[in-house]
């Protein structure tokens, strides 16, 4: 096994069955597919570079093969995410019915195990997806209903799998397509359901259609007092090897001469002025909702780009399709000197809401977001002066997996006294009033398991500040929200 393959394929979809995918309609978009055969053969060194990061594996049917396949890909590729597709039975009284999409909460085996699902899906689509109770994997086909009772459908693969998965940290995820109702023999209305199978299949996958028609870019620069950095950023753009559709400036009621600076590009950039300071994220909302494009660049006024940032991340999203939201690594200097970053500052990728709930670990500079994701999450929040950018990623990230692309393509410069960061330096006020937020929308226990710990840490910090400098005011609603985090623990107990 070599070192590429446990990088390239970003996400695995396992199926059964080869008839339940239209096999040559996705080799057609350069994705590949193998069987397990074709896996141990070492059928995927010769897609390394010439296909996307997405794999279809067709495992083959039951326990055995299901484990095996499992094993070799949590192994041999180590995935950021599998996805497990194809056809199910559907337990006859449970009000569904075969030819619609279900996505089971949890999934057993016939002796009881079983495996709580990541009920995310790691690739946008828009078919409909109706939320069911539990999926049974069974060992051999089911000839009558005897055994279902209690369960919504029946596979032969899905709970042997996210087993695997489960144990070796990969995320696991499963949509089934109700073929028939389990105990009917009839083939007529399997073949029937398996041939629009393979249709629905292509309308989960029109993701990729969707970036090879073509990938529209809007930059957008809030700007504030900094007529001696907007022109370097500037040029850095002006400069890429993909030249954006459009720039936009939003000059966030400068008093210095930035305006008359940016005036001189008039040519080339679309200028939006602000009468007056109105912050950060008012600036790069207003700069969203000018634009047109259907991808947005970000780029702060006191950073600039490498030559190749954009047409690296177009390049990467090429390859990766299934990402709405990606970034790049970037280059630092502190007060002119190179520094290297802390190593809790590493960006991660794919599922990385968990690890961001401490620190935000998506930079405004290095991100390429799909328009409709900035829309659906409410964009910046214009009341937060900071950490309005950990705040919608966070929220983004509860739903999207972020891509990186590890090539630093972002020069960031820090030390200056008109940084955010030195005009608030106790931001973590500002963390709070996000995890508390994030906290009363959540709904689903394990992302509230998850921000519980982080949202006490934060606020025992506060409290010890406040106590100490005699905010009294400020000590007794930190104090009311750490007693308050009880009550949500209890939640998570019954989920």
């Amino acid at each position: 096994m070599t070192a590429d393959l446990s990088s390239y394929f970003k996400l695995v979809v396992t199926v059964a069955l080869r008839n339940e995918v239209p096999v040559d309609w996705l080799l057609s978009r350069n994705i590949p597919v193998v069987t397990l055969e074709g896996l141990k053969a070492g059928a995927l060194k010769r897609f390394v570079g010439e296909t996307r990061g997405i794999l279809i594996v067709i495992t083959g049917v039951g326990p055995a093969a299901s484990e095996e396949a499992a094993l070799w890909i949590a192994t041999g590729l180590r995935p950021l995410f599998v996805l497990n597709i194809g056809t199910s039975g559907i337990v006859d009284g449970r009000g569904l019915s075969p030819g619609q999409w279900i996505q089971p909460e949890s999934v057993f085996d016939e002796r009881g195990g079983s495996v709580r699902m990541d009920l995310r899906i790691p690739l946008p689509h828009d078919v409909d997806i109706c939320r069911v109770s539990g999926l049974l994997s069974v060992s051999r086909p089911v000839t009558e209903n005897k055994g279902t009772s209690g369960y919504d459908a029946v596979d032969m693969e899905a709970y042997y799998q996210a087993k695997v998965f489960l144990e070796r940290g990969i995320p696991f995820h499963c949509i089934k397509y109700g073929s028939d109702y389990t105990g009917d023999h009839g083939k007529e209305g399997f073949n029937r359901y398996l041939e629009q199978l393979q249709e629905e299949v292509k309308g989960l996958f029109g993701f990729v259609d969707e970036v090879e028609r073509g990938i529209r870019v809007s930059v957008v620069i809030p700007v504030h007092n900094r007529e001696r950095t907007i022109g370097r950023a500037l040029e850095s753009v002006l400069k890429q090897t993909h030249r954006p559709d459009e720039i936009v400036v939003v000059d966030d009621g400068s008093t210095d001469g930035t305006y008359e600076l940016l005036n001189g590009y008039g040519g080339v950039v679309r200028l939006v002025r602000l009468e007056r300071n109105m912050g950060v994220s008012k600036a790069r909302n207003a700069g969203i909702n000018a634009s047109g494009a259907g991808w947005i660049a970000l780029l702060d006024s006191d950073d600039c780009w490498m030559e190749e940032k954009l047409s690296g991340q177009i390049a990467f999203l090429r390859r990766y399709p299934f990402f709405e939201i990606i970034q790049s690594e970037e280059i630092w200097f502190r007060n002119g000197v190179k520094v290297n970053p802390c190593r809790h500052h590493k960006k991660p990728q794919g599922w990385i809401w968990k690890q961001s709930l401490e620190r935000c670990l998506i930079s405004p500079s290095a991100v390429f977001v799909k328009r409709s994701v900035l829309e659906r999450h409410g964009m910046f929040r214009e009341d937060l002066p900071v950490c309005e950018d950990y705040d919608l990623w966070l929220k983004i990230a509860r739903n999207h997996p972020v891509g990186l692309d590890s090539r630093p393509s972002v020069i960031k410069y820090g030390g200056h006294e008109d940084q955010l960061s030195t005009r608030y330096p106790a931001m973590d006020r500002f963390r709070v009033d996000t995890l508390a937020s994030l906290l009363r929308e959540e709904e689903e226990g394990k992302f509230i398991k998850d921000i519980i710990p982080v949202l006490r840490k934060k606020l025992n910090v506060l409290l010890n500040g406040y106590r100490k400098r005699d905010k009294t005011k400020e000590a007794k609603e930190a104090d009311a929200l750490l007693a308050a985090l009880n009550g949500y623990e209890d939640k998570t107990g019954k989920s």
